[in-house]
């Protein structure tokens, strides 16, 4: 990811669908405050790129920090298990996701790439761990 992705990347993690699941925050994030958040933490994402019918595109983003992995795609290449391929190239034994209890596709991308739900946290995520 470069900082040119900075507005697609916003986009994403902005999507009412994509808040609903947020772990953190369910807030709007302001885009002053994405761009100075973003350089401090930019080595750990990466754009998703994927070639269809119509060129190549941004699909989606992934975070990979700290022995964590979570995935954001962008709504129009949802259910052609992206998430899926992209978890199983990223990810590694031992790593883990923190997911909320009601985003059912996001544990059938991560069950399908050799997650295990191993712990619910305040009733409100699990915890999978590969």
């Amino acid at each position: 990811m470069r900082m040119s992705d900075a507005d697609f990347m916003l986009e994403l993690k902005n999507l009412p669908e994509t808040r609903q699941y947020a772990i953190l925050s369910d807030k709007e994030i302001k885009k002053e405050d994405h761009i100075k958040w973003l350089p401090k933490n930019i080595k750990y994402f990466q754009v998703i790129e994927g070639i269809d019918e119509n060129g190549t595109h941004r699909m989606g983003a992934a975070r990979v920090q700290d022995n964590e992995i979570s995935i954001w795609v962008d709504r129009k290449h949802r259910g052609k298990q992206i998430a899926q391929r992209v978890i199983m190239q990223l990810s590694d034994i031992g790593m883990v996701a923190k997911i909320v209890k009601e985003n059912i596709p996001s544990m059938r991308a991560f069950i399908g790439a050799g997650f295990k739900p191993v712990e619910f946290v305040d009733n409100k995520y699990y915890i999978f761990k590969r």
